[in-house]
């Protein structure tokens, strides 16, 4: 039995659609796994990092859908909001804060009124850039804090954080 060279073509592109869909649906689940993974591991690494501060944390559910965790030592709180690498999160983060509180962003263990956007994009273009070349690599994480000035968030130890 002989099939028609177009009845052949037509089933090897059925037979590689079928598995490069297969590969994409795989791959893009294991992909979300690991975000949700490191997800995870940030937020652990910040409370960790806001117990050993004498803070007491806790991750909250936010409308913003970024991650936030809520930390209190006595009459200190503050939120703590991972935000994305190029400050496109930062206005919604805002909405967070009020008149009252004192806001800034740590990035690498240092603190900056303001984001420093061409730091946190070259960060995260260069840790792609490493995974790219089948290495491990993370970008440094963007944390937006928001604190009531009598905590005096910014003295905190952030270059422990790692």
């Amino acid at each position: 039995m002989s099939f028609s060279p177009v009845l052949r073509w037509f089933a090897l592109a059925i037979v590689v659609l079928l598995s490069l869909g297969w590969k994409v649906a795989v791959s893009h689940d294991a992909y979300n796994k690991g975000l949700e993974k490191k997800e995870a591991d940030g937020q652990r690494k910040i409370t960790e990092f806001l117990f050993r501060q004498h803070f007491t944390a806790v991750s909250e559910k936010a409308t913003i859908d970024l991650p936030v965790i809520r930390a209190t030592a006595g009459a200190c709180q503050m939120r703590v909001i991972e935000v994305s690498y190029d400050g496109s999160d930062l206005d919604r983060s805002r909405g967070y804060a009020s008149s009252i509180d004192t806001v800034f962003v740590v990035f690498g263990g240092r603190s900056y009124a303001d984001q420093p956007t061409f730091l946190t994009v070259a960060d995260s273009f260069w840790a792609r850039f490493r995974r790219q070349l089948g290495l491990r690599a993370e970008a440094t994480p963007v944390l937006f804090v928001i604190a009531k000035k009598s905590c005096e968030a910014e003295r905190l130890p952030w270059h422990e954080l790692g």
